[in-house]
């Protein structure tokens, strides 16, 4: 029997080192480098891309509000024309439904929960930046303002992509700027 060479050996070798090293798909020569971590994956953002705008359209709501009394309505610590929009905002995205036929019971249906969850976040968010004087009542107002008069004219429009970045927010400053900043109405 004859022993390979010791060139031979080399050659045969390197290639099984190199399918090995290519099946396993891990690169040996960084791991004294570079650890993967899957416990620190936060999305770096990149400092050139914008966030995304959204752009829907807006229908004068005057004659709704005109049939809403105060007395309907109530009182809002934001003002008479707030309590009038949230009561038209309650009407238009809820709904009441029978558990069972002949029964008193029933069901609150919310249409497009992620809006509406997030309109009364803001909202309770504004109370209460106003009761403790970090905001005053008429700038607490003109957000409160646009923030229902976006929701009330979204409310029967495709919303998908809207939906996705407002439940993918965390705190009611970002749902406030995503109202405020990046939503804009064309009357």
């Amino acid at each position: 029997m004859k022993l390979p060479q010791k060139g031979n050996i080399r050659s045969i070798i390197f290639p099984i080192f190199l399918l090995c090293t290519l099946i396993s798909n891990k690169p040996y020569a960084q791991d004294t480098f570079a650890f993967a971590s899957t416990s620190n994956n936060t999305p770096t953002e990149i400092p050139g891309k914008a966030l995304p705008k959204f752009e829907f359209q807006g229908f004068p709501r005057e004659y709704e509000l005109d049939q809403i009394t105060t007395d309907i309505a109530g009182e809002h610590i934001l003002g008479e024309s707030i309590a009038k929009k949230l009561y038209l905002l309650d009407g238009k995205y809820t709904s009441q439904e029978a558990v069972v036929p002949g029964n008193p019971l029933t069901k609150t249906l919310i249409s497009k929960p992620v809006i509406y969850d997030a309109v009364k976040r803001i909202e309770k968010h504004l109370k209460r930046k106003v009761k403790k004087g970090e905001m005053t009542v008429d700038s607490a107002f003109t957000i409160m303002n646009k923030v229902l008069d976006i929701a009330l004219n979204i409310r029967v429009t495709d919303t998908e992509k809207f939906e996705s970045e407002l439940s993918s927010l965390n705190d009611n400053e970002s749902r406030v700027d995503l109202f405020i900043n990046r939503v804009q109405l064309n009357y």
